[in-house]
C-alpha cells in the first residue's frame, strides 16, 4: 500500500505541494545522503497518477493539458488556515517532458526561497518518474491474463515433444504417448481460452480471485525475482534470438548444407522448452518498453489508456 505524504494530495487532477518549514526541514532529512535522482522517495498512489495523466491527454472529465504541480507555503506550523493561501509556484508538465514554470514575485524575497524551490524542483522530478512506474503497473495489469494464456499456450507446445521422448526412454507403452499428445493439443487450445474467460468475468463482476497461502507467494515471488535478474534475462534474449533465427532460416531459407539442416532441429529442440520461462524472464522488460513508448508517444495512451481511465 503506497503511502502518500500529508503535505503532497492530488486535487480535481492536479498536484499540490502544502509546504511550511517543518515540511521542509523533514524534506532535508529524508534527503541527507541520498541520491534523489536515482531514487523515489515520496510515493503517490498510481490512480490518482492515472487520473492526473487521463486529465493531461484529455480522456478524463478534466481536460487540463498538461500536468499541473502547485506549491503553497505556510510560515505557520499545526494551524489549519481558515482560507486557503494562494499559490507561490505552479509547473505545468506535456506529456512530451515541455516544462512551464511561474514564480509569485513575492515569495523570491523570502528567507526560505532557496529551499521552497528546491523541494519544488525535487517533487517535479519524483513524481515525473513515477509517471513512467504507474504507467507501466497499469500495461502490466492489463496484460497479465494475455502473458499468463501465452505463457500456458507455449509451455504446452514446446514441452509435448520433450515430454513424449521421455516417453520412449521409458520404455512407456504407445498409447501413452498417443494419449499425452491428444492431451497437449487439447490442453494448448484450451488453457488460454480458459484463463482470459476467467480474467474477464472476474473482471466484469468485479470479483475477487482467491489469493495464494503466503507460503507459496513468497516461493513465487522469488522465483520471479530470480527469473527477472540480468543473467536470465540475458540467457532469455539470446535464446528467443537463436530461436527465431531457427524458425526464419527453415521457412525462408532452402539450405543446401546437409550439416545444417540436421542441427537446426537439434538446436530448437534444447531451446524450444525453455521458452515458457524466457518469456516469463523478459516480461517486465516488455511491459516496461511499452510503458516507456506509451509516455513517449501521447497518441497510444489516448488509444490504450482512453478505454480505462475515467
Amino acid at each position: 500500500m503506497v503511502v502518500t505524504p500529508d503535505w503532497l494530495a492530488v486535487i480535481d487532477d492536479e498536484i499540490s505541494l502544502w509546504l511550511n518549514p517543518n515540511v521542509l526541514a523533514q524534506i532535508d532529512l529524508d534527503t541527507q545522503g541520498i541520491a534523489v535522482g536515482s531514487e523515489i522517495i515520496y510515493r503517490v498512489n498510481s490512480q490518482e497518477l492515472l487520473q492526473v495523466l487521463a486529465s493531461c491527454v484529455g480522456i478524463a472529465a478534466r481536460q487540463q493539458g498538461a500536468i499541473a504541480i502547485w506549491t503553497y507555503y505556510t510560515s505557520n506550523v499545526g494551524d489549519v488556515p481558515t482560507t486557503t493561501p494562494s499559490p507561490i509556484l505552479r509547473t505545468l508538465m506535456n506529456i512530451d517532458g515541455d516544462l512551464s514554470q511561474k514564480v509569485c514575485q513575492d515569495i523570491l524575497q523570502h528567507p526560505e526561497a532557496d529551499r521552497i524551490l528546491q523541494a519544488h524542483g525535487l517533487m517535479i522530478g519524483q513524481i515525473s518518474r513515477q509517471f513512467l512506474t504507474a504507467i507501466t503497473d497499469y500495461v502490466e495489469q492489463k496484460l497479465r491474463p494475455f502473458t499468463i494464456a501465452a505463457v500456458s499456450f507455449a509451455t504446452t507446445i514446446t514441452w509435448c515433444e520433450p515430454l513424449q521422448n521421455l516417453g520412449k526412454r521409458l520404455n512407456l507403452p504407445e498409447s501413452f504417448s498417443a494419449f499425452l499428445t491428444s492431451q497437449c493439443w487439447h490442453m494448448a487450445i484450451s488453457a488460454p481460452i480458459v484463463v482470459l474467460m476467467i480474467c474477464w468475468i472476474s473482471a466484469k463482476l468485479n470479483l475477487t480471485l482467491p489469493t495464494l497461502p503466503k507460503l507459496s507467494q513468497n516461493f513465487f515471488k522469488n522465483l520471479l525475482q530470480l527469473l527477472e535478474n540480468q543473467f536470465f534475462r540475458l540467457i532469455a534474449i539470446a535464446v528467443v534470438i537463436i530461436l527465431f533465427l531457427c524458425w526464419a532460416t527453415i521457412k525462408v531459407a532452402n539450405l543446401q548444407n546437409a550439416h545444417l539442416n540436421s542441427l537446426i532441429p537439434i538446436i530448437e529442440s534444447y531451446l524450444e522448452p525453455y521458452l515458457p520461462i524466457a518469456i516469463v524472464s523478459l516480461r517486465k522488460l516488455i511491459v516496461t518498453g511499452l510503458g516507456k513508448i506509451f509516455f513517449r508517444y501521447p497518441f497510444f495512451v489516448k488509444l490504450i489508456f482512453g478505454r480505462f481511465i475515467r
